[in-house]
């Protein structure tokens, strides 16, 4: 069975992926606002003691890996297919901050650094491709970046406020 030229079983296998990609999630949402190292040596003792699934994040990361093979597919080259692998790269990155950013109000600068080095290595990977593509995502990351630098400016100006929250 086919749907949008695809096989169900890759459909079927994206999905565990996602639900495992959805447990490790959350394993990083409680060891990266604590300082602490993802992946150690006392991983397996620590996650026996304190392991919950949860279903919630597991069921959302496979949706959204569900989705993103429905809309990009498959195609025969890895250069063809390098959208479909960078979302499939970000999005747990991605729900980690936003999980992250609820509770606790912060995003850790790994985090943010990661998603940062992972669109300069995807910027290099399109262009192998097209040259244009990469002079364009550059300068699209460095117009985002300009954007930020602006707004941390004009807050600490207005505000004469440390990041803190002292005055």
């Amino acid at each position: 069975m086919y749907l949008n030229d695809i096989h169900i079983l890759y459909y079927v296998a994206i999905a565990i992926v996602g639900f495992l990609v959805g447990q490790l999630v959350d394993w990083t949402n409680k060891r990266l606002p604590e300082y602490k190292a993802v992946i150690s040596k006392d991983i397996v003792t620590e996650y026996k003691i304190n392991f919950k699934p949860n279903y919630i994040l597991m069921i959302v990361t496979a949706v959204i890996y569900v989705t993103l093979l429905y809309i990009h597919g498959i195609k025969s080259t890895i250069i063809a297919n390098l959208d479909l692998i960078k979302f499939l790269l970000l999005t747990p990155m991605l729900l980690s901050a936003f999980v992250i950013d609820y509770r606790l109000q912060i995003i850790p600068n790994r985090l943010n650094l990661t998603i940062f080095e992972v669109g300069f290595i995807f910027a290099f990977l399109y262009g192998l491709s097209s040259v244009a593509i990469t002079i364009n995502m550059l300068a699209r990351n460095v117009s985002r970046r300009r954007y930020f630098f602006i707004n941390y400016i004009t807050r600490r100006a207005i505000l004469w406020k440390r990041s803190d929250g002292i005055w």
